[in-house]
Protein backbone atom coordinates (compact mmCIF):
# COMPACT_ATOMS: atom_id res chain seq x y z
CA UNK A 1 0.00 0.00 0.00
CA UNK A 2 2.92 2.36 0.57
CA UNK A 3 3.50 2.56 -3.18
CA UNK A 4 0.14 4.28 -3.61
CA UNK A 5 0.88 6.93 -1.02
CA UNK A 6 4.57 7.82 -0.79
CA UNK A 7 4.71 10.00 -3.92
CA UNK A 8 2.28 12.44 -2.25
CA UNK A 9 2.17 11.68 1.47
CA UNK A 10 4.72 10.72 4.16
CA UNK A 11 4.87 7.04 5.06
CA UNK A 12 5.39 5.91 8.68
CA UNK A 13 6.65 2.39 9.36
CA UNK A 14 7.11 0.51 12.60
CA UNK A 15 8.76 -2.77 13.50
CA UNK A 16 7.69 -5.43 15.95
CA UNK A 17 9.06 -5.59 19.49
CA UNK A 18 12.82 -5.71 19.10
CA UNK A 19 13.48 -8.00 22.06
CA UNK A 20 10.91 -10.58 21.03
CA UNK A 21 12.10 -10.49 17.45
CA UNK A 22 15.67 -11.19 18.58
CA UNK A 23 14.56 -14.08 20.82
CA UNK A 24 12.78 -15.74 17.91
CA UNK A 25 15.78 -15.25 15.64
CA UNK A 26 13.73 -13.08 13.28
CA UNK A 27 15.78 -9.90 13.62
CA UNK A 28 18.98 -11.16 12.06
CA UNK A 29 21.35 -8.33 11.22
CA UNK A 30 18.50 -5.84 10.85
CA UNK A 31 19.07 -5.42 7.12
CA UNK A 32 15.39 -6.03 6.41
CA UNK A 33 14.57 -2.91 8.43
CA UNK A 34 16.79 -0.84 6.17
CA UNK A 35 15.22 -2.55 3.16
CA UNK A 36 11.76 -1.59 4.40
CA UNK A 37 12.84 2.08 4.58
CA UNK A 38 13.98 1.83 0.97
CA UNK A 39 11.01 -0.18 -0.32
CA UNK A 40 8.32 1.88 1.42
CA UNK A 41 10.07 5.26 0.93
CA UNK A 42 9.64 5.89 4.66
CA UNK A 43 9.67 9.35 6.17
CA UNK A 44 9.29 8.25 9.81
CA UNK A 45 9.83 5.13 11.86
CA UNK A 46 8.23 4.02 15.11
CA UNK A 47 10.30 1.57 17.14
CA UNK A 48 9.15 -0.91 19.76
CA UNK A 49 11.72 -1.39 22.51
CA UNK A 50 13.90 0.52 24.94
CA UNK A 51 15.40 3.14 22.58
CA UNK A 52 18.86 3.22 24.15
CA UNK A 53 19.24 -0.57 23.98
CA UNK A 54 18.11 -0.73 20.37
CA UNK A 55 20.45 2.12 19.42
CA UNK A 56 23.47 0.63 21.16
CA UNK A 57 22.93 -2.79 19.57
CA UNK A 58 22.15 -1.44 16.08
CA UNK A 59 24.10 1.78 15.83
CA UNK A 60 25.61 1.12 12.39
CA UNK A 61 22.24 0.06 10.99
CA UNK A 62 20.50 3.12 12.42
CA UNK A 63 23.20 5.41 11.03
CA UNK A 64 22.54 3.92 7.59
CA UNK A 65 18.79 4.44 8.02
CA UNK A 66 19.29 8.04 9.13
CA UNK A 67 21.16 8.78 5.91
CA UNK A 68 18.21 7.62 3.81
CA UNK A 69 14.94 8.06 5.68
CA UNK A 70 12.73 10.96 4.61
CA UNK A 71 14.08 13.67 2.33
CA UNK A 72 17.66 14.95 2.32
CA UNK A 73 18.02 18.06 0.15
CA UNK A 74 21.62 18.60 -0.91
CA UNK A 75 23.29 21.48 -2.70
CA UNK A 76 25.93 19.80 -4.86
CA UNK A 77 27.32 22.86 -6.66
CA UNK A 78 26.76 26.61 -6.85
CA UNK A 79 28.51 29.32 -8.88
CA UNK A 80 27.97 33.07 -9.28
CA UNK A 81 29.90 36.05 -10.72
CA UNK A 82 32.66 37.52 -8.60
CA UNK A 83 31.35 41.00 -9.42
CA UNK A 84 27.88 42.31 -10.31
CA UNK A 85 26.36 45.70 -11.00
CA UNK A 86 23.73 47.05 -8.62
CA UNK A 87 20.29 46.93 -10.22
CA UNK A 88 21.41 44.64 -13.07
CA UNK A 89 20.48 41.01 -13.60
CA UNK A 90 23.07 38.29 -13.00
CA UNK A 91 23.03 34.50 -13.26
CA UNK A 92 23.63 31.85 -10.61
CA UNK A 93 24.02 28.17 -11.51
CA UNK A 94 23.36 25.45 -8.98
CA UNK A 95 22.96 21.69 -8.77
CA UNK A 96 20.54 20.01 -6.35
CA UNK A 97 19.70 16.47 -5.28
CA UNK A 98 17.47 14.67 -2.81
CA UNK A 99 19.54 11.88 -1.26
CA UNK A 100 16.63 10.52 0.78
CA UNK A 101 13.99 7.95 -0.10
CA UNK A 102 11.00 10.32 0.09
CA UNK A 103 10.09 13.53 -1.71
CA UNK A 104 10.61 16.88 -0.01
CA UNK A 105 6.90 17.11 0.78
CA UNK A 106 6.84 20.70 2.12
CA UNK A 107 8.83 21.95 -0.85
CA UNK A 108 11.09 24.96 -0.73
CA UNK A 109 12.89 27.51 -2.87
CA UNK A 110 16.53 28.51 -3.08
CA UNK A 111 17.43 31.95 -1.77
CA UNK A 112 20.64 33.93 -1.79
CA UNK A 113 21.15 36.35 1.07
CA UNK A 114 23.80 39.06 0.91
CA UNK A 115 25.16 40.31 4.24
CA UNK A 116 27.49 43.18 5.08
CA UNK A 117 30.58 43.01 7.29
CA UNK A 118 28.41 43.42 10.40
CA UNK A 119 26.15 40.53 9.48
CA UNK A 120 23.31 42.80 8.43
CA UNK A 121 21.08 41.56 5.62
CA UNK A 122 21.43 43.73 2.51
CA UNK A 123 19.49 41.68 -0.03
CA UNK A 124 17.39 38.49 -0.13
CA UNK A 125 16.97 36.95 -3.59
CA UNK A 126 14.61 34.01 -4.11
CA UNK A 127 14.13 31.77 -7.14
CA UNK A 128 10.60 30.31 -7.32
CA UNK A 129 11.26 28.37 -10.55
CA UNK A 130 12.79 25.34 -8.82
CA UNK A 131 10.68 23.78 -6.06
CA UNK A 132 12.65 21.21 -4.04
CA UNK A 133 9.43 19.18 -3.94
CA UNK A 134 10.12 18.28 -7.58
CA UNK A 135 13.49 16.60 -6.90
CA UNK A 136 13.32 12.90 -7.74
CA UNK A 137 14.50 10.17 -5.37
CA UNK A 138 16.79 7.35 -6.40
CA UNK A 139 18.81 4.39 -5.09
CA UNK A 140 21.50 4.97 -2.51
CA UNK A 141 24.34 7.12 -3.89
CA UNK A 142 22.41 7.53 -7.15
CA UNK A 143 20.16 10.51 -6.41
CA UNK A 144 19.29 12.33 -9.64
CA UNK A 145 20.99 15.73 -9.79
CA UNK A 146 19.08 18.71 -11.18
CA UNK A 147 21.09 21.63 -12.55
CA UNK A 148 19.37 25.00 -12.50
CA UNK A 149 20.08 28.54 -13.64
CA UNK A 150 18.68 31.39 -11.56
CA UNK A 151 18.41 35.05 -12.54
CA UNK A 152 18.69 37.62 -9.76
CA UNK A 153 19.13 41.36 -9.35
CA UNK A 154 20.44 43.10 -6.24
CA UNK A 155 19.28 46.64 -5.62
CA UNK A 156 16.25 46.81 -7.93
CA UNK A 157 13.82 47.53 -5.10
CA UNK A 158 16.43 48.72 -2.63
CA UNK A 159 18.14 51.70 -4.29
CA UNK A 160 20.16 52.38 -1.14
CA UNK A 161 22.22 49.22 -1.80
CA UNK A 162 25.82 50.40 -1.70
CA UNK A 163 28.90 49.17 -3.57
CA UNK A 164 31.12 46.84 -1.59
CA UNK A 165 32.00 43.25 -0.88
CA UNK A 166 29.27 41.15 0.71
CA UNK A 167 29.03 37.63 2.12
CA UNK A 168 26.84 35.24 0.14
CA UNK A 169 24.55 32.82 1.99
CA UNK A 170 22.36 30.12 0.46
CA UNK A 171 19.18 28.71 1.98
CA UNK A 172 16.02 26.80 1.11
CA UNK A 173 12.64 27.89 2.37
CA UNK A 174 9.64 30.10 1.76
CA UNK A 175 8.96 32.29 -1.25
CA UNK A 176 9.93 35.38 0.74
CA UNK A 177 13.37 33.92 1.45
CA UNK A 178 12.69 32.78 5.01
CA UNK A 179 14.92 29.70 5.56
CA UNK A 180 13.11 26.51 6.54
CA UNK A 181 15.05 23.42 5.49
CA UNK A 182 18.41 22.53 7.04
CA UNK A 183 21.15 21.73 4.53
CA UNK A 184 24.25 19.58 5.09
CA UNK A 185 26.57 22.57 4.75
CA UNK A 186 29.06 24.32 6.99
CA UNK A 187 29.02 27.96 8.10
CA UNK A 188 25.41 28.09 9.30
CA UNK A 189 24.42 31.55 10.56
CA UNK A 190 22.06 29.97 13.10
CA UNK A 191 19.01 30.61 10.91
CA UNK A 192 19.62 27.88 8.31
CA UNK A 193 21.49 30.19 5.97
CA UNK A 194 24.91 28.89 4.91
CA UNK A 195 27.83 31.07 3.88
CA UNK A 196 29.24 29.94 0.54
CA UNK A 197 31.49 32.86 -0.38
CA UNK A 198 31.52 36.54 -1.27
CA UNK A 199 30.42 38.85 -4.07
CA UNK A 200 31.41 42.39 -5.05
CA UNK A 201 28.71 44.93 -5.88
CA UNK A 202 29.62 47.90 -8.06
CA UNK A 203 27.72 50.88 -9.41
CA UNK A 204 25.99 50.25 -12.73
CA UNK A 205 27.63 52.04 -15.67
Amino acid sequence: MAQAFWPKYPVIIEHEHYGGSKERGAWGDGSLLLKSVEDYHASYMSIHWWPRIELEENRKLIEQINLRMGYRVQLREIAWPLEIAIGKWFSVSSAWANAGVAPCYPGGFMALTLKDEKGGIVSVLTDEKLDMRSLKVGPRDQAPVVTHKSEFVAGMVAPTTKPGTYDVYVSVGKRDGTPVIALPLANDDGQRRYKVGQIKLVEAK
